[in-house]
Order: structure tokens, then C-alpha cells, then sequence
């Protein structure tokens, strides 16, 4: 670990060492209910560890992790959390580790899309060295550098008295980058120099001026976010019937099978759960209210291939383990049953998926709108096919100012404050 300095001053040790010995490894130790942290860095022509398999490819950063919980928190269910995030990465970068006991692997997050991972280790004492590594999904955009800060903290499982569902709460999450930039090819579809439209959003909406942007929903509810299908092996049907997973306290679950059908996208390779989110542009008044009966330019209602790639609770005590890496998505469970190509997505307690920007119908069309400012609205789960502990935060507007639009030289400009909808 190239270390920023001491986090946690009672319970991190952190060690700056140009060469990662046994001797002199940085530490961290949790010993109590209160997170511990570290800043590191991986570079990708870093010396290789031979004796570590996720080390032999790239360059990893190192550290020690101690645990020494007392026995009041050994006791309670649950776990300790390990987590990393990247830091001022590109959405290119992506990171992963591994953590050893005794030179055996106990643990691997080995996600390649979004900017954070989590393991649950035992309560017990122990201690393991965790290796981080560069996991980018496309190895050749990565950067050589990404900067990352690590946590570990004791996490409780809730006891409860009676069975209950673990139902979800889905919240809309304010757009954080708006653009007009032409987005870079996304698996076969492309868009034409200088166009911020792809071919497909032409071919299929007429698109001719596509304000990008990117869509983010946490789940802050008691339980995951759990959409299950099944598919002949080796075969994609256009459609195939779909269900909610609510999972149960006593570890039970029900299928519910409100979701409707999947459908599979083409251009993305995989399957969506469709009518997950919607976006549009509303005038506004002097206080930056919509105004009128209906939007002034509707983008299409998105489906979802689910995934945790964000921590949104991150060093807060409730959120759960890593459940729906990026991309597993894509692919079948590797434990399905014979003949059977079962698919799961999701988002675990405390995480937030983030659709990016730069794929294909994350925007709106524009071009026959005029300069102003407008309220950019995004909901999720606007058809309600999700059960939820609340509806209520569903919803959530932005201002942003458009610029340019007759001039061909477009701007967006995200305004300030985001609000849930009224």
C-alpha cells in the first residue's frame, strides 16, 4: 500500500513501503464497533506476486487486516465487512482482491464493472493479507494508475422476533454528469462522428439530438432488489416470464411474478427488466417547478440488467455483501440446474447501480426544444412492478440548462438542487 496516512488513529497502523515485505507489511486491525480504513493505489506494471494468482497478471497493492473483535460482538450474528472503492477513477477502471489465510484464498471480489467491492469475512480472530488488483472489463481502456481507499468494519445481522419479508425501497438518485458528447462503441452499436446519438437510437427513435445522461437507483430498503428468470440452456427467447425474489428474516423466500416479461436486448447482448426507469424534460416556472400537463421530451423507459456497483452506504453500518456483481448479469449462475440457464439481477441493501451516460437509450431526444432551463425528472419502477417498502422516494428532479440546441453547438448543464418529485 502507497498509504495517504492514518485514518483511524486508534485502530490503524498504516506503513508507507516502497516494497510490500513480510516485516513491514501496512496493518489494519479492527478491534472494536467502530470502521477502520486505508488509502492505497495499484499500478498495472507493479511487481507480480507469483505465489498469488490474481497478482501474476497485473501489479497488486497489499495490506494486512486483522480482526480481534471481543466477544460481545463475536457473538451477534453477522460478519465483518471488507470493502474497497475507487477513487477518481474512470468508469473504465474497475478493481478487485483477493484475501489469503495461511496462503489459502478465503475470499475473491472479482467484479469488473462499477467503483465498489465487499466481502464478509468471519468474526472470528484471524488475521489475512488482502491483494488488490486492476479488473478492468476492457483491459485496454483502463488507466495504469487507480487510487482506491479501503474499509473494514464489524457488521451485525438484525435478530428478528417474528418472519418477515425483507422487502426493498428503491430511490432515484439525482443525475450526476449531462452531456452532448458522442458516446464510444458499446458492443457493435456506434455513433456517427460528432453525434451524440447512437445508430440504434436513430434507427429506432429518430434521433437526431440526444441529450446524455446517466441514471442511478439505490436500495435502502430491508432486503435485496431480486429479479429471477430461467431460459432453456443456450437459448435467448425474445421474452421469458420473470419474478421478484422477496427474501424472508427466517431465510425463506417467495417468487412473485409482478415483474412481468424479460426481454432480451440485442444490443446489449442480455436480458432487461424492462420499464425499470424513465426520464423526462418538464418547463419550469420562476422557482423551478414543472409546469403544464405533460413533459417536453420523453427519453424511453429503460431496462435494467441490475447490478451493485456502487456502495451507496459506504462506512454506514446495515448495508449487506457484494450480491449482484457487474456483469454477472450477463451470464447464467454457475449452479444452474441441468438444462436450465438461470439468470439473476439485483441490488443488495445499501448498494446503487449506476446506468452510464455513455449507453445506448440512456438519453433524451431534444432537437426541437428550445434554450432554457428545465426540470430533468427521473423515476424508477414507474409501472410500480416491484414490491417496496415505499413509493415515495421513487422519483427525482434536477434543474439543467440546455444551451446552444439551434446553434449546433449543444450544452448541458446540471443545476442545483436536486428534490424528490412532488
Amino acid at each position: 500500500m502507497r498509504g495517504a496516512g492514518v485514518v483511524v488513529p486508534v485502530l490503524v497502523s498504516l506503513l508507507t513501503a516502497a516494497v510490500p515485505a513480510a516485516a513491514d507489511r501496512p496493518g489494519v486491525v479492527v478491534d472494536s464497533d467502530r470502521s477502520a480504513s486505508w488509502r492505497g493505489w495499484v499500478v498495472q506494471d507493479d511487481p507480480r506476486v507469483r505465489d498469488v494468482p490474481e497478482c501474476r497478471p497485473v501489479g497488486c497493492d497489499r495490506a494486512d487486516v486483522a480482526v480481534r473483535l471481543p466477544a460481545r460482538l463475536r457473538d451477534r450474528p453477522g460478519g465483518v465487512e471488507l470493502a474497497i472503492r475507487a477513487v477518481g477513477a474512470t468508469p473504465d477502471d474497475s478493481l478487485g482482491f483477493a484475501v489469503y489465510q495461511g496462503g489459502r484464498r478465503v475470499a475473491l471480489a472479482d467484479a469488473q464493472i462499477g467503483t465498489s467491492r465487499s466481502v464478509w469475512l468471519p468474526k472470528t480472530t484471524a488475521r489475512y493479507t488482502v491483494y488488490v488488483f486492476q479488473n478492468p472489463f476492457v483491459p485496454e481502456l483502463a488507466s495504469r494508475t487507480v487510487r482506491y481507499e479501503g474499509l473494514v468494519e464489524n457488521e451485525d445481522s438484525r435478530a428478528e422476533p417474528e418472519p418477515r419479508d425483507l422487502l426493498p425501497d428503491l430511490e432515484a438518485l439525482p443525475q450526476r454528469f449531462a452531456t452532448f458528447d458522442t458516446p464510444p462503441p458499446f458492443f457493435g452499436d456506434a455513433a456517427e462522428p460528432g453525434s451524440s446519438c447512437f445508430r440504434s437510437e436513430v434507427e429506432e427513435r429518430d434521433a437526431r439530438l440526444c441529450l446524455r445522461f446517466g441514471q442511478a437507483m439505490a436500495n435502502t430498503g430491508d432486503g435485496p432488489v431480486d429479479v429471477r428468470y430461467r431460459t432453456p440452456a443456450g437459448q435467448r427467447p425474445d421474452e421469458v416470464p420473470g419474478a421478484q425474489r422477496v427474501h424472508r428474516s427466517d431465510g425463506t423466500f417467495t417468487d412473485v411474478p409482478s415483474v412481468g416479461a424479460m426481454h432480451y436486448h440485442a444490443i446489449h447482448s442480455h436480458y432487461h427488466f424492462e420499464d425499470f426507469s424513465v426520464s423526462e424534460l418538464w418547463a419550469v416556472d420562476a422557482d423551478g417547478r414543472p409546469t403544464g400537463t405533460s413533459p417536453a421530451a420523453t427519453g424511453k423507459k429503460n431496462g435494467f440488467c441490475m447490478a451493485d456497483t456502487e456502495l451507496a452506504w459506504w462506512d454506514r453500518k446495515g448495508n449487506a455483501p457484494q450480491t449482484y456483481p457487474a456483469p454477472r448479469c450477463l451470464d447464467p449462475e454457475p449452479d444452474s440446474p441441468p438444462g436450465v440457464d438461470a439468470f439473476k439481477n439485483g441490488i443488495a441493501r445499501g448498494w446503487a447501480d449506476e446506468y452510464w451516460w455513455a449507453l445506448p437509450d440512456q438519453m433524451i431526444e431534444v432537437s426541437g426544444l428550445a434554450d432554457g432551463t428545465y426540470a430533468l425528472v427521473t423515476r424508477v419502477d414507474p409501472v410500480n412492478r416491484l414490491r417496496e417498502l415505499d413509493e415515495g422516494d421513487n422519483c427525482v428532479r434536477v434543474p439543467i440548462t440546455l444551451t446552444g440546441l439551434a446553434a449546433g453547438a449543444p450544452v448541458a448543464t446540471l443545476g442545483s438542487p436536486a428534490v424528490p418529485c412532488d
